[in-house]
C-alpha cells in the first residue's frame, strides 16, 4: 500500500491535455459567474430575501461586497480561460464558488459543487503549460508535471457515477422507471424543441420503455465507474459515456453537468502528444483540406501533421495516418483512427471502427 501511494504521489506526465481541460473549466466558470451577475441584476441580491445559509448569517456578505465578489469571479474565470496565472485563479475561483454555495443552500446544485471541486483539483496540476493565450508553445519537457491531482479528479468522476447509480439502484421508483417517465413528461417538450422526434419522446415515456431505460441508465453509470479505469475497455466506456451524457443533455435540464463531465473525460485518454503522424499529399485539395481539419480539431494534440512525398505505399492516398506502433492506416481505417483520437469526431468512432474491422487490418490498438 505504501509503495502504491508513493508511486501515485510521484507520477508525472505531459500536461498538454490538462491545458484543454482548464480552458473548458474556465469557460464553465465564466458562464456560471456571468449567470450569477445576471441574477443579481434581474432578481436582486439573494441575501435580501429568503435564503438558508450553511454558514453563520454574519458570514454572508452584504450586497455591495457580494457584487464585488461576483465581479472578481468573472475576472478569475477569464484568467483561467486565457491561461494567465491560471492555477491561482482556479484555486481562488473554486474557493469563492464553494463559499457562495455555503451562503445559500437553496441555490445548491450538485453540478455547481462538482465544478468548484474539479477547479480546485485542476489548480494542483500542470494545467498552465498549454493553451495559454499569446504565449509560445511550451516544449514537452516544460509541460511535464505531477499528475496526482488529475488522478483524484478521475476518482471523483467515478465516485459521482457510483453515488448516482447506486442511489438509483436502491430507489424503487427510479429502478422501476417512474422517475424517468416523470422526467420525460416534464422535459419532453424541451427535447422536442431541440430536434428529438415527438414519436421517440412518446415512446420513451411509455411505462415499459421507461422501466427498461432506467435499468440501462443505472447499469451504465455503475459500469462507467469501473470501465473508465480499464485500459482495454476505456475507449468503449468513453464512447458510451459520451453518448449517455449527450442524450441526458438533450432530454433533461442538467445545467453544465454534461459539458463538465465530458471535460473530465479528457483526463482518462492516453496523454501521448504527437505520438501519431498524419501525412498528407499537398498537391491534392482533399489532402490539404483533411490536414487543415485535423489541425483545427485535434485538441488533444495527438497527431503530428506534415506534408509528405508520395512513395510506393501511399502514392494513391491523400492522407495516411501512422499509428503509434508505426503501422500505416489509410481509407476507412485512417478515418476510424482519426475519429478515435479527435474529440469532435469521437461520437462517430464506434460505427466507423465497426466498418473498419471488416477491412484489411481493421483497428489494431486497444488503448484510448
Amino acid at each position: 500500500m505504501r509503495a502504491t501511494l508513493q508511486r501515485f504521489a510521484r507520477e508525472t506526465g505531459d500536461g498538454y491535455v490538462l491545458g484543454l481541460v482548464r480552458v473548458v473549466i474556465g469557460g464553465l466558470l465564466l458562464w456560471h459567474s456571468l449567470g450569477s451577475a445576471r441574477e443579481l441584476m434581474t432578481n436582486g441580491y439573494f441575501g435580501d430575501g429568503f435564503h438558508l445559509p450553511v454558514l453563520p448569517e454574519r458570514l454572508v456578505l452584504p450586497r455591495a461586497a457580494y457584487t464585488v465578489l461576483t465581479a472578481g469571479r468573472i475576472l478569475l474565470a477569464v484568467l483561467v480561460l486565457v491561461g494567465h496565472r491560471a492555477r491561482p485563479a482556479l484555486l481562488a475561483s473554486a474557493l469563492l464558488a464553494i463559499y457562495v454555495l455555503l451562503c445559500d443552500r437553496v441555490e445548491y446544485h450538485n453540478n455547481r459543487y462538482a465544478l468548484a471541486l474539479y477547479a480546485l483539483l485542476l489548480s494542483l496540476t500542470p494545467c498552465d503549460r498549454s493553451y495559454v493565450l499569446a504565449a509560445p508553445a511550451a516544449s514537452a519537457d516544460a509541460r511535464l508535471g505531477p499528475l496526482w491531482a488529475a488522478r483524484l479528479a478521475q476518482l471523483q468522476a467515478s465516485l459521482v457515477y457510483v453515488a448516482s447509480g447506486g442511489s438509483k439502484l436502491l430507489d424503487d421508483d427510479w429502478r422501476n422507471g417512474l422517475v424517468l417517465a416523470d422526467r420525460v413528461r416534464r422535459y419532453g417538450g424541451q427535447a422536442i424543441a431541440k430536434g428529438v422526434p415527438e414519436g421517440i419522446v412518446s415512446f420513451v415515456g411509455r411505462a415499459d420503455v421507461s422501466s427498461a431505460t432506467a435499468k440501462l441508465a443505472i447499469m451504465t453509470e455503475l459500469l462507467l465507474a469501473v470501465g473508465l479505469w480499464s485500459r482495454r475497455a476505456r475507449v468503449v466506456a468513453l464512447w458510451w459515456g459520451v453518448w449517455f451524457h449527450l442524450v441526458i443533455q438533450i432530454t433533461s435540464k442538467v445545467e453544465i453537468f454534461t459539458w463538465l463531465t465530458l471535460a473530465v473525460y479528457a483526463l482518462f485518454v492516453t496523454h501521448d502528444h504527437k505520438a501519431r503522424r498524419l501525412r498528407y499529399d499537398p498537391s491534392r485539395l482533399k489532402g490539404r483540406a483533411l490536414a487543415a481539419l485535423a489541425r483545427t480539431f485535434d485538441w488533444f494534440g495527438r497527431f503530428e501533421v506534415k506534408a509528405w512525398e508520395p512513395d510506393d505505399i501511399v502514392r494513391s492516398h491523400s492522407v495516411v495516418i501512422v499509428r503509434r506502433d508505426g503501422t500505416p492506416a489509410t481509407g476507412v481505417r485512417a478515418l476510424a483512427m482519426a475519429a478515435r483520437c479527435i474529440p469532435a469526431l469521437f461520437p462517430l468512432w464506434a460505427p466507423i471502427a465497426l466498418v473498419a474491422s471488416f477491412t484489411r487490418g481493421g483497428e489494431a490498438s486497444s488503448r484510448a
